[in-house]
């Protein structure tokens, strides 16, 4: 994750701790619900982005042996 992303993140949670002190227990959830699902998107896009790669690396190897 970069590096303003880990301190949304942490600043988020920040708040969700926050709620909590002042009884928003319902709001801190949710606070906390979108962290991990932040978290969660952003791993699934490194995983895609990992992936794609090795398949256009494929292709251009594929590509230079038909050429």
């Amino acid at each position: 994750m970069d590096s303003r992303a880990v301190t949304i993140v942490n600043t988020a949670q920040g708040v969700a701790s926050y709620l909590d002190g002042i009884s928003q227990r319902k709001r801190a959830n949710d606070v906390r619900r979108l962290c991990r699902s932040n978290v969660g998107i952003r791993s699934h896009l490194a995983a895609l982005q990992h992936d794609n790669m090795q398949l256009r690396a494929r292709v251009a190897e594929l590509e230079a042996k038909h050429v």
